[in-house]
């Protein structure tokens, strides 16, 4: 129940939409990340004073990118409750990057923030969803021994 949980979220975290206002386009989490190991491979950390929030996107998509990575990797484990920590390091590392982008949409266009926040709002439910699980299964545990 919670590796299902776990994959949603992973799931809802990549099709989250992402607006572009610089590029008056939409993008999904999933392409900023597939685009942001290259991206910081070519050109570094680099902020552009500009344009904060379009900079600030690559760096945002490749945490949130190691979120998953380390939720991906727990997965893998048998007992996946043992691993708590890193489950919760991973969806930490996941909810940062959504909240600094839909904050960054919100101080640059309300249009853009309601799209952002929207399309995450199916994420921060699973994430609240796999929280509860894993602590419902340690009391569940406790409540055993």
């Amino acid at each position: 129940m919670i590796k299902r949980a776990i994959i949603i979220t992973l799931i809802l975290n990549s099709i989250i939409l992402i607006g572009v206002p610089a590029g008056h386009g939409y993008g999904i989490m999933a392409m900023f990340e597939f685009i942001s190991i290259p991206s910081l491979f070519k050109n570094g950390i680099d902020f552009q004073k500009e344009y904060p929030f379009e900079s600030s996107l690559i760096l945002t998509a490749l945490v949130s990118l190691i979120g998953k990575i380390i939720l991906i990797v727990c997965l893998f484990s048998k007992r996946i409750l043992e691993k708590k920590l890193w489950v919760y390091i991973g969806l930490f590392l996941m909810i940062i990057p959504f909240l600094i982008i839909v904050y960054g949409a919100w101080n640059y266009d309300t249009f853009l923030f309601a799209i952002t926040l929207g399309s995450g709002i199916p994420f921060l439910m699973y994430f609240g969803r796999v929280i509860y699980l894993i602590n419902k299964s340690k009391s569940l545990v406790k409540q055993v021994n």
